[in-house]
C-alpha cells in the first residue's frame, strides 16, 4: 500500500505555536491507557505535573515537542530532547491515540519525524529506545534503519536519569538513514503517476 495520501495530510505543530486549551489536550492524549503503558512514567498525569511538563519547551534549545496533525486533527504527539548541537544527535519518540490511529500512520510519522530532524537539526545521529513489550514499535523503527545498541553507548550521548531496565535501545545514523530514505520512500510514499 502506498502511504503518500497519508504522508500529505501529515503536519507537525511546534507546541510553543498552540493554545492553552490545545495544550490541555495533549495531557488527555497522554494519559490515555495505552499510551502510558507504552511510556517510563505510567501513572495518570495531573494539570499541574503536565503544565510543568510543558513549561520545559518554552525558549529551549535542547528540547522540543510537536503535535501531529492528521487531516487537520491532532492525532498524537512527537517529542525530540536531548539534542546536542555541537556533536549534532538527539533522542526522539512518539506517540499516536488508539482513538485517532489508521493504518499506515505510524510509519507516516516516522519518515517525516526522521527527515525532519536530520534535515533541521544537521544530525549525526539520533537516538530512541523502546520498552521491550512493545516490540511492533521496535520492529517499525529498525525497518527505517535504526540499529539495537548497549545501554552504556547510548548513556554515553543521551543524558538519561537512569537506565529503563526493561528497554531496546536503538540509534540510526545519518549516513545509514541517507542509503534508506530513498529505497523507503519509493517503495511506500512515492505517489503513483498516471501513464
Amino acid at each position: 500500500m502506498k502511504l503518500d495520501k497519508i504522508l500529505d495530510e501529515i503536519e507537525l505543530q511546534n507546541i510553543n505555536d498552540l493554545e492553552k486549551k490545545e495544550i490541555l489536550k495533549i495531557r488527555l492524549m497522554r494519559n490515555e491507557k495505552k499510551i502510558r503503558e507504552n511510556m517510563v512514567h505510567t501513572k495518570v498525569i495531573s494539570i499541574k505535573k503536565h503544565l510543568k511538563w510543558y513549561k520545559q519547551f518554552n525558549n529551549s534549545k535542547s528540547n522540543f515537542f510537536y503535535i501531529i496533525k492528521y487531516t487537520k486533527k491532532f492525532v498524537g504527539g512527537l517529542g525530540f530532547k536531548n539534542y546536542n548541537s555541537k556533536l549534532h544527535l538527539g533522542e526522539w519518540s512518539f506517540y499516536i491515540s488508539e482513538k485517532k490511529n489508521v493504518i499506515g500512520l505510524g510509519a507516516s510519522v516516522e519518515f517525516l519525524a526522521i527527515k525532519h530532524f536530520f534535515d533541521s537539526f544537521k544530525l549525526k545521529k539520533l537516538y530512541c529506545f523502546v520498552l521491550n513489550h512493545n516490540l511492533e514499535v521496535a520492529k517499525l523503527h529498525k525497518k527505517f534503519g535504526f540499529k539495537e545498541i548497549k545501554f552504556n553507548e547510548y548513556k554515553k550521548n543521551i543524558n538519561l536519569a537512569k537506565q529503563v531496565s526493561d528497554a531496546i535501545y536503538l540509534s540510526l545514523e545519518k549516513k545509514d538513514w541517507k542509503n534508506k530514505q530513498d529505497t523507503i520512500y519509493h517503495k511506500y510514499f512515492l505517489k503513483n503517476e498516471k501513464k
